[in-house]
């Protein structure tokens, strides 16, 4: 029996792990669901259940032992996200009648601490540490700062980024820059404006040339830059300028909430940062109404 169980485990991970690449889900977001789902499939286990025997009140509990680990409220959210699209997949293989997440109202709530959003003079001071800079890839480093901050874009959307992604603007049509490893594998074109361009064509004439690779990025060892070290750069830039409590990934902040106190349209704010719901991007109104709380109480006339 415990053989007949585990082949079932094995089975139901093994359709999980394809509807995910066949969605073209990230293989690190396979595999982090995938583990998050055989902890669910354990404790499954331990009741005595499987998974057409699922419904709130079980969800509930799975929950409550989640809990009792002391996971954080975001940790326990991205659990129950996994096993939301695992019943999803597991419905479209005929697992399962009904998805228990259907009615499922009690998702663990996650207050985003790690929104942070520069003013318009530490993101002036961020630059200006960066031009300053003696480093040898400071040119660089100047070009992935205005990417960021005028287009949005993600650590590893700008890793991704080679040689044929950008299209710079003529006098017939206007810069872009094709964005193919988005989150979720979805594909976009963003608009690149002039302050993003020059930026990028003055790093390109200084860039290696012949290095057998196409991202634009390079370390250096002429290799393509990884998220791991533009974070490491950056912290260091960020720290020098005196700004606390930021990250590279606040520059993304950054371009969502002052491209709408600028009055850009919310629509292409989504369609800028890739996001599928425009509830996703509804978060930096909130976070705008929060500035504009602090700072005409704090500046009364």
């Amino acid at each position: 029996m415990p053989d007949q169980i585990s082949k079932k485990v094995e089975d139901y991970l093994s359709w999980f792990e394809d509807y995910l690449r066949a969605i073209s889900m990230a293989e690190n977001t396979v595999e982090s669901y995938g583990r998050d789902v055989r902890q669910f499939l354990k404790f499954l286990g331990d009741e005595g259940a499987d998974i057409g025997d699922v419904d709130e009140e079980m969800l509930l509990r799975f929950l409550q032992k989640l809990t009792e680990r002391e996971l954080t409220s975001a940790t326990k959210r991205r659990m129950m996200e996994g096993l939301k699209t695992f019943f999803r997949a597991m419905k479209k293989v005929g697992q399962v009648n009904a998805n228990p997440f259907t009615d499922f109202q009690d998702m663990p709530k996650v207050k985003d601490n790690n929104m942070r959003v520069l003013t318009e003079m530490e993101y002036r001071a961020l630059r200006d540490v960066v031009r300053s800079s003696r480093r040898k890839s400071s040119i660089r480093d100047y070009a992935i700062l205005e990417l960021a901050l005028q287009t949005g874009l993600r650590r590893s959307e700008i890793c991704f980024l080679t040689l044929n992604d950008i299209e710079f603007s003529t006098r017939a049509i206007v810069g872009h820059v094709r964005v193919r490893e988005g989150k979720g594998g979805k594909e976009r074109t963003v608009t690149l404006n002039n302050v993003a361009e020059e930026a990028i064509k003055e790093y390109l004439t200084v860039r290696p040339e012949d290095t057998g690779y196409k991202e634009i990025f390079l370390n250096n060892r002429f290799k393509p830059c990884s998220p791991v070290v533009i974070s490491s750069v950056f912290r260091k830039y960020i720290e020098k300028a005196g700004i606390n409590g930021a990250s590279f990934h606040s520059l993304r902040h950054t371009f969502a909430t002052h491209s709408l106190k600028k009055n850009t349209n919310i629509i292409v704010v989504q369609e800028a940062l890739g996001h599928k719901s425009l509830t996703t991007t509804q978060k930096y109104i909130h976070f705008l109404r929060e500035i504009m709380d602090e700072q005409l109480t704090k500046n009364a006339l």
